[in-house]
């Protein structure tokens, strides 16, 4: 593509040569000298325009190497599906995953960068856009989904390499949390009618340390999918099968808040009431004025 876009200006530019007079129509009627002079010059300039490496063909690509990142790519993906699906049930996905998924992203990049020390020359197009399906493009959009979709960023490091410390900290707590649930509710197989009282109150002061860990970290964007996962099974678990209730810290603020806007309705009928009665007392006054001083106009005028 470079090459015919320099030898189309190439072309262009010798032409604008010719209708400029730089170059002469009708070579016969020139110098002969100075058309070869002018000719040269033209020549030169054109040829300049031309990028080094147009004149020379592509080197081709090794084939060993883009064959190289094909496997190294189909191990990687093999590897994150194998996590992916071993972590579905209980999700540990973003936990346990993230060393697969980097590695992933690293061959892609590989595949992408430059070889054979060139600065143009990758394994892109061979891999990439050779077919008309785009496997391989197809096969990262989909892990790509599958992580975006998890939130798995907001429980890993920046470069997703580590687990964050609230999230370790989280799934520590869940882990004593449902080790309490073990020990305490006494059977293997627990059904809905028996008597739990004794997992409610040993458990409870763990199951609130969890609590306030998921608003926190809801609080603050740090949420994927393990710890939702987590935290839903929890509350099944306390409120479905357990039968469990955690009271609520906030009954003195609700309880003043509610009393308060039950009286707000008897503040404005008072007000108004009393504010009718004042404006009543206003009018009889004004009127009882304005009948004494008809009268005694009245008693004026007859002792004149």
């Amino acid at each position: 593509m470079m090459n015919v876009r320099a030898l189309i200006i190439s072309l262009l530019l010798c032409e604008c040569c010719v209708v400029m007079g730089w170059l002469p129509d009708d070579p016969q009627s020139a110098d002969s000298s100075d058309l070869m002079a002018r000719s040269a010059w033209a020549q030169q300039l054109s040829l300049s325009l031309l990028p080094a490496y147009s004149l020379a063909p592509d080197p081709p690509v090794d084939p060993n190497i883009c064959l190289q990142l094909l496997h190294e790519f189909a191990n990687n993906s093999a590897d994150l599906s194998n996590c992916l699906a071993s972590m579905a049930w209980p999700v540990r996905v973003c936990q346990h995953c993230y060393r697969e998924y980097a590695q992933l992203i690293t061959t892609m990049e590989k595949i992408g960068n430059p070889i054979q020390n060139s600065s143009t020359i990758s394994c892109a197009t061979t891999l990439l856009r050779s077919d008309r399906v785009h496997v391989i493009v197809a096969l990262k959009d989909f892990f790509d989904d599958v992580w975006t979709d998890s939130k798995c960023s907001s429980c890993l490091d920046s470069n997703n390499t580590s687990v964050l410390n609230s999230t370790a900290e989280f799934m520590k707590s869940f882990d004593d949390l449902i080790q309490c649930f073990n020990v305490t509710k006494g059977s293997a197989f627990p059904n809905q009618h028996a008597n739990f009282s004794k997992v409610c109150q040993l458990c409870k002061t763990s199951y609130k340390k969890l609590n306030e860990q998921y608003t926190e970290l809801e609080h603050n964007n740090s949420l994927c999918i393990d710890i939702e996962d987590a935290m839903n099974s929890t509350r099944s678990l306390w409120s479905g099968l357990f039968n469990c209730t955690l009271p609520c810290t906030d009954t003195v603020p609700v309880i003043a808040v509610s009393a308060f806007i039950l009286f707000l309705p008897v503040v404005f009928y008072l007000s108004s009431f009393l504010h009718s009665e004042q404006k009543k007392r206003k009018l009889i006054i004004a009127k009882r004025l304005k009948t004494s001083n008809a009268s005694l106009t009245h008693i004026l005028d007859k002792s004149n």
